[in-house]
């Protein structure tokens, strides 16, 4: 090579420079969503304002933010939000999600006919097979109306080794759904045979098979509370013993049905006096509480998920949510089961539940759109101790979030009361997890519904037939 043909010294410099800076930029982020209208429903900003969001290539979100996106951001996919809403996904703090299978069923009983209809008759001869297409079927049911994350109870059979292969079935539909969760774990009834050592060695073999089956929409593992079930004192302490061995959260159906109130208030020693009433105890429904109760639940920062849909259709009551909050315990919404609130929509649920606590106070100022649409969303994650992670829209945080069309909408008065007011399923356009598209116009871009509910029609009509 000539002297003439070397590189001057200036185009040197210059393109050193360009490479120092090429290896130095950030790689191109999982997505970038512009143009939106955002509820980040983060403490620090509760006023929705116009901007972007970039999901990172772990899924979490790298920012959040009001404007345009910087030009010298890039993203695999850029997507232009044509000013539609953003909000976080919901959260279900309580969900039967197997019981999909059965919505409609009871349908003029209050809770203890429902019970008796559903897992006396009903559920009594399902396969393990048949709660793996059950519980598929209920997640991809609940991410198809907006809600990304749940606290699943899962049906425990009739015999403990039932109840092994249940909850491995479960486990692996809810990992393959899409949705994030919370698998909840049901023990025996505390016998002199089924002791603390043995539901200890149940537990530890069921965590064991999470570890070896991972699934990267896992929370964590629950106990579903049997206390207020059993009848005896002695569920509590083994519970207890549980919780506390693996340092694990436990949500306990509780207050519920109004018939047997009164003797159910009386069981509150059972959890006080068995040490399971703590930070890391949900109360599930927790409808017919008294002073002393709310006192203790409080004192412990222990929690409850309010469930509208499914206590209006029982007939259960109405959970006096301005009371507790006050009171200092935490709340957390669910959608409960599909065979007893029968539509897994949080929209609906947003809605009944707001008109349901107006109602009972007679004051429309008692409750606002913006605190129900935070108790579905960040309240649900608190109670399930994901709040570092879900509930609101903040750099860090997993970007689970649904994309809502406000075409339809009209004038926008006041946006939060036109989100819970008016907004419905058919408004929701997207709905993401960890920036990932699960759902598109309501079809399901990752599994085949058909087949799904198929398969689900095959197995309940085959267990019905006489």
């Amino acid at each position: 090579m000539s002297r003439k043909s070397l590189p001057s010294c200036s185009l040197l410099v210059s393109l050193f420079f360009a490479f120092s800076v090429a290896s130095h930029a950030q790689p191109a982020a999982k997505l970038i969503v512009r143009n939106a209208y955002i509820f980040s429903m983060a403490d620090s900003q509760r006023t929705p304002f116009h901007g972007y969001l970039v999901v990172a290539n772990d899924g979490t979100l790298q920012t959040v933010a009001a404007g345009d996106p910087p030009t010298t951001l890039h993203a695999t996919t850029i997507y232009d939000a044509h000013g539609h809403w953003i909000v976080p996904g919901f959260i279900s703090a309580h969900s039967h999600l197997w019981q999909s299978a059965y919505r409609g069923l009871a349908s003029d009983q209050t809770l203890l006919g429902w019970i008796d209809a559903l897992y006396g008759h009903a559920v009594s001869h399902a396969t393990a097979e048949d709660l793996y297409w059950f519980t598929l079927e209920g997640a991809v049911d609940h991410l198809r109306h907006g809600i990304t994350a749940a606290y699943s109870f899962n049906y425990g059979g009739h015999t403990r080794d039932q109840s092994v292969a249940f909850n491995e079935q479960a486990f692996r539909a809810e990992s393959d759904s899409g949705i994030r969760f919370v698998h909840g774990w049901e023990p025996g009834h505390a016998s002199p045979t089924y002791t603390t050592e043995v539901a200890a060695h149940e537990l530890d073999t069921f965590l064991t098979y999470t570890r070896t089956h991972t699934s990267p929409h896992l929370l964590s593992v629950m106990i579903n509370g049997m206390t207020s079930f059993d009848g005896t004192p002695q569920q509590a302490p083994l519970e207890a013993a549980l919780m506390q061995k693996f340092n694990i959260g436990n949500q306990s159906h509780y207050l519920e049905q109004p018939e047997t109130q009164v003797a159910d208030r009386e069981q509150i020693k059972w959890f006080t006096d068995g040490g399971l009433i703590t930070d890391k105890l949900i109360f599930g429904h927790f409808i017919h509480t008294d002073a002393a109760i709310l006192a203790a639940t409080a004192k412990a920062h222990a929690s409850m998920s309010w469930n509208p849909l499914s206590n209006g259709r029982l007939a259960s009551g109405i959970a006096d949510i301005p009371q507790y909050l006050k009171a200092g315990i935490r709340v957390g919404m669910g959608v409960d089961g599909e065979a007893s609130a029968d539509l897994a929509d949080p929209f609906e649920n947003l809605r009944t539940g707001l008109y349901a606590i107006r109602a009972k106070y007679e004051n429309a100022a008692i409750m606002s759109p913006y605190e129900v649409l935070r108790l579905h969303t960040l309240g649900s994650a608190n109670v399930l101790g994901v709040a570092d992670k879900l509930g609101s829209l903040e750099p860090g945080k997993q970007a689970d979030f649904l994309l809502i069309d406000p075409s339809r909408f009209g004038h926008i008065f006041d946006p939060y009361a036109t989100l819970v007011f008016v907004t419905s399923q058919p408004d929701l356009e997207r709905v993401y997890v960890a920036g990932e598209l699960q759902v598109e116009r309501g079809v399901l871009l990752r599994q085949d519904l058909n087949k799904i509910q198929h398969e689900v029609d095959q197995r309940v009509n085959l267990h019905a037939q006489p």
